[in-house]
Formats: structure tokens, sequence, C-alpha cells
């Protein structure tokens, strides 16, 4: 198989960096792995039990967003990049099981849907799994393009290799229909994973606390975020906050906008649509929903306290905002860090904390996973789910086993958020992810600009808002709910 070439190929390469590196590199590499193992893998690990199968050599095809996406690609070549290799690992771990060889097919996003709906309809078994883009999924699920995955007897979604709280709320009927799912095979769930970075010199030298410790203890919510953002905010002789490139004006937060704000109801407990009896449901409007967005405006509606921005050609995008030492926190996806190389120019130290808690009386931590990400389908064109799955679960399992702890350490090693305590925060981030269902079938999308656009300017006029939304959002909901009752 290609993958015993590559490993010939990369032997003596790999060999000759150890050597070459001493005693000093191997010692890095064990304080970091020993450290994110554990973390990653705090309970003793199930004993994965392989199928009875022979593919006889085909190959087994998985569509999938190209690269230069600031994530990693599913099927990697033997580098000596602890990454890359225990991907390779993985791959090869599977198709000698197998006996098959993986063939990632990578294009644009916005040609995804395109070409699983092309095949599906000429009845080719191209492809035997797809990642598609969530917030484009509805249209592709209610014509029946996809396999119910529950039909797939080899996946086992009670496992800790499938994310149980993103799929948790994509069931859909009474049968409980599951048209996508997430693991860790691509890394992109993880890397679109929301959070918050810190700027810690900035916090250092104002003598606060590192958040760390705050969100161990369960504290960490948006009334101590704001504690953080209102004395982190400073003019700095500017004559305002109004963004300027060559300004010198400090932001307490920074991010992007509307997603920030939905992604912050949603690591306050709140959806906006949320399955209820496997049912999609409005459920805004509530007195919860209303005091999270009073909280909520609370820290991003202030002069100086909140910065929002997209725009790369002004300077004024969040990420470079926060890069340019220009902000003590930015709400982000984990890829603006040092994976997605955003930050790999910034001076100062920065470290991870997850989202804010709604407050201390909410049980866990919620991260949820940003709009834009890709999962996992199985197109129905692919006429054999019950092998597609077998494959698909021991790729999960080995990369909630391997990969995962590598990933870690690959973000632990960085320059610039070199600390124990990270490997915690990752944990936290990734046990505790989630997905706002409404974003993959477009429920709700006027609703959430609205929205955040009310927040950002103190949530004053949110209730007529609701009010305005509530039936649009419902007749979104019915009609996705006829076309699926149809198929």
């Amino acid at each position: 198989m290609k993958r015993k070439i590559a490993f010939l190929l990369c032997l003596l390469m790999v060999s000759s960096q150890a050597l070459a590196c001493g005693s000093e590199a191997s010692g890095s590499q064990d304080t970091t792995s020993s450290d994110t193992t554990t973390a990653a893998t705090t309970a003793a690990e199930p004993e994965y039990e392989y199928a009875d199968l022979d593919l006889g050599g085909a190959d087994f095809n998985i569509l999938n967003v190209n690269a230069g996406n600031d994530y990693y690609m599913i099927d990697v070549e033997m580098s000596g990049d602890i990454l890359d290799d225990a991907v390779w690992k993985r791959n090869e771990t599977v198709e000698e099981k197998y006996n098959f060889n993986l063939v990632e097919v990578g294009m644009g996003g916005n040609d995804l849907n395109t070409t699983v709906r092309n095949v599906v309809m000429a009845g080719d078994n191209v492809y035997q799994a797809a990642y598609l883009r969530t917030d484009t999924l509805g249209g592709v699920v209610s014509d029946g393009l996809l396999w119910d995955l529950n039909e797939g007897v080899g996946f086992q979604f009670d496992e800790p290799w499938w994310d149980h709280a993103v799929m948790e709320d994509m069931r859909i009927g009474d049968n409980e229909a599951l048209y996508f799912a997430s693991s860790d095979i691509s890394l992109h769930n993880f890397e679109m994973s929301w959070c918050m970075y810190f700027n810690r010199n900035m916090i250092t030298n104002l003598q606060l606390d590192l958040p760390y410790h705050i969100v161990k203890e369960g504290k960490w919510t948006y009334d101590k975020l704001y504690e953080y953002v209102n004395v982190g905010h400073n003019l700095n002789g500017d004559e305002s906050y109004t963004f300027n490139a060559n300004g010198n004006a400090v932001y307490g937060f920074t991010s992007m906008s509307p997603d920030c704000i939905t992604q912050a109801f949603i690591s306050c407990g709140e959806k906006y649509v949320r399955m209820e009896d496997n049912t999609p449901t409005f459920t805004a409007g509530t007195d919860k929903y209303y005091a999270v967005a009073e909280k909520l405006a609370k820290v991003f509606a202030g002069n100086g306290i909140a910065h929002f921005g997209n725009t790369t050609t002004d300077g004024s995008h969040y990420e470079l905002v926060f890069g340019a030492g220009r902000a003590m926190f930015v709400g982000s996806e984990i890829k603006s860090g040092d994976g997605g190389g955003r930050y790999a120019d910034m001076t100062d130290d920065y470290g991870i904390v997850p989202m804010p808690k709604f407050d201390e009386d909410q049980e866990n931590y919620i991260s949820p996973v940003a709009l834009w990400t890709y999962f996992l389908t199985i197109p129905s064109s692919n006429p054999d789910i019950e092998t597609a799955s077998y494959v698909l679960d021991a790729l999960a399992y080995l990369s909630y086993k391997d990969v995962v702890p590598a990933y870690y350490d690959v973000t632990l090693s960085v320059k610039n958020i070199r600390d124990e305590e990270t490997a915690e925060m990752l944990d936290i981030i990734r046990s505790t992810r989630t997905y706002l269902t409404a974003y993959a079938f477009g429920w709700g999308s006027d609703l959430r600009s609205k929205v955040a656009t009310s927040v950002r300017n103190g949530a004053g006029d949110l209730a007529s808002i609701i009010a305005t939304q509530k039936t649009k959002v419902e007749t979104e909901i019915d009609a996705s709910l006829e076309a699926f009752a149809s198929k």
C-alpha cells in the first residue's frame, strides 16, 4: 500500500531527527505527551473489536473540503510531524485491518453538495462517505440524498469516539433519523469549536488572575468575563474607540457578529430552536432567554468593552485585532490559534478557555461548534452502508484514541501557548461540544442576525424582534418537516 512506501521513505528521516534533537527534544515531548494523553483519555480506554471485514483492496473514497481551510486533512503522508504521523498511522491501521485503500477527494466547500446531488441522482457509487458543510445540509437531507446513519450497524454512536452532545439535536422524527454525525475523523469539528483566547501579558500586567483556575472551579461566567473586559479596555491616548488601524485603543473583547453572540447564547444553554421529542421547536423568548440577552448586552454593548470586526482589508478583523495585542479576549474558533496561524506573529503570550457559563449554577460549560463546519454523511448512492459504518467507526475510534492526543501535543508545543493548563481547557472544550441544528436547515437565519444586532445595542427591542420572527421561523421548520415526511 502507499503508506508502507511512505513509511520506508520517512523512517531514516525520523530517526535522524531524533538523533539530531537529542535528549532535549525527547524530554520536551515526554512532558507534553504525558499531560495531554492523560487529559484526552481520563478513563480506561475501551477495548475495540474490529469487524471481520475484507474489502478486497478496493478504494474507500471520502469526499471532503479541500486543503487550505485551516484544518488538518483526513488522508496525509507520514512526515515526522506528530500529528501527521498519528493521522497516517490511524489510516494505515484501519486499511490493514479491512484491506482497503483510503482516498480523500477534496474540492471547494460550495461544490460538495452539488457533487453529492449529481452522483446520487446518477446512481453512481463514487463516494462511500462525504463531509458536507452543515449550513447547506437542509436541502440535501430533505431531498433524500443521504442515508439515515442509524442503518449502519457498525456505528457505535453510544461510545466516546462520537460526539454525543453534537448529535443529540440532530435526530429528527419518530424514528430519530440521523443524517449527519460528528467525530474526530476530521479535526475540523474540533478546530471549529468556539472558545476564548486571552492575552496573558495584558492580564498579568493588570494584576488579574489567569482565568484557568476560575474555569476549573466552575466559576467562569459572563459576569466574571465582564469584570475582566471592563478593566481591560483603554483608549491609550486615542480620541475614541472607533477602530483605527494606526491607533492605540485596546478593547476588552473582540469577535465577529452575529456568530459570536449566537454562540454566547448557546454557551448559556439557550438555543432559539431545540429538539423536543425529536421535533424542532421554537424556544426563544423565554424568561431565561431574555435574562441571557441582558447579561450578554452588558459585555457586548459597552463602549470600548467590545469590538466586532470581520474585515481584513482595514485591519479591523477580530483575529487581527487580538493578534496585534489590542484586545484582552477574543471569541473565536480554536483554529484561530497557531493551528490556523492567525496569531503566529503575535508578540504577547496567550491562553485558551471555554466559552463562559450563564452563571455558576449552570452545570457544565457548553462549547458550540461553528455554523460552517463539515459533518460526516453517507450518500444514498452508496449501496453498502454496513461496510461504510464499520470503516468509519474504526477511524473514529483511533482518532479518539491516538489523533486527538497528538493534536493536543501540537497545540501545547506552539510558542505562545506553552502551559500545562491548556490540555485541561482543550479537554473541556472538546467534551462539551454542541451544535445548533437550526444552522443545517436554515431555520431562523434572519432572527439570528437581528438578535445579535439587538444585543450589541443593549437588547431593548429584543421582545418585538422575537414576536415578529416567531411565525417565520416556525413556518421554515414546518416546511422542512413536510419535506422529510414525503420521503
